[in-house]
């Protein structure tokens, strides 16, 4: 059983029978945490809608705590502050690189191993495998294409874009999290639809909607088809058991 808890936003998290991941953490409430296991917080990229330094405090929570971020992300402030108050926070963390390999040891011997894509906006768009799932968290890996904008622009973005998804093509997986924005207008749907094509995804939960949740409805009502794999979130703090 796999319990995961829609904090708001692209942030979510996910407690297995062995392990917890945090994803884009901003606002909300983090669930209580079992110490037994082991934490990783994720973060996709440095915008503030996706990366808020208090996931730092997770360390007098957390000891084994670790944090994965991208190469790039403003922490430097954070590991000198925290060096101030006698916390080494550069041992809980990990830097990595846009379309890498990692295995990641965690605090039970257990490996976690994280691929990274390039995001088409900023930072990584995060793959794990671990103890036989997949799980996939976009970032702002998306479609992200604009009724305002030109028309090569938008041609650049979908060769972006399309680049990523070859890399994903054909691949199974358990849960992903994918944006949904209806500030795109009528390119609201066309990442998601295009990420459902490339992959077969047992659960998808829709993100990035900026509590917009009619966006998921509108989706369903346009591809029935997807009804069964398509997480229906109401609100903030929502959870759900796969």
């Amino acid at each position: 059983m796999i319990n995961i808890t829609y904090i708001g936003h692209s942030g979510f998290f996910i407690e297995t029978e062995t392990a917890c991941f945090l994803f884009d953490y901003y606002q909300g409430e983090i669930p209580s945490l079992n110490k037994d296991k082991p934490f990783v917080v994720f973060v996709s990229h440095g915008h503030a809608d996706h990366y808020n330094p208090a996931i730092f405090e997770l360390v007098n929570q957390h000891p084994s705590v670790q944090f994965i971020l991208p190469k790039g992300t403003q922490i430097k402030k954070y590991v000198l502050e925290y060096e101030e108050r006698g916390i080494n926070l550069s041992k809980h963390l990990m830097l990595v690189k846009k379309n890498e390999v990692y295995d990641v040891a965690l605090s039970n011997g257990k490996t976690l191993t994280t691929t990274t894509l390039k995001s088409t906006d900023l930072g990584v768009a995060y793959i794990l495998d671990f103890e036989g799932k997949t799980y996939y968290h976009a970032g702002d890996l998306n479609l992200w294409l604009w009724e305002g904008e030109t028309a090569e622009y938008n041609e650049n973005m979908t060769r972006k874009y399309f680049t990523q998804l070859e890399k994903v093509k054909g691949k199974e997986i358990d849960v992903a999290f994918v944006p949904l924005d209806s500030r795109q207008g009528k390119y609201a749907l066309a990442g998601m639809e295009s990420f459902l094509e490339y992959t077969t995804t047992k659960h998808v939960f829709p993100m990035h909607m900026w509590e917009e949740y009619h966006i998921i409805t509108e989706f369903l009502e346009k591809h029935p088809e997807y009804d069964a794999s398509i997480v229906k979130i109401e609100c903030e703090g929502q959870e759900f058991r796969i």
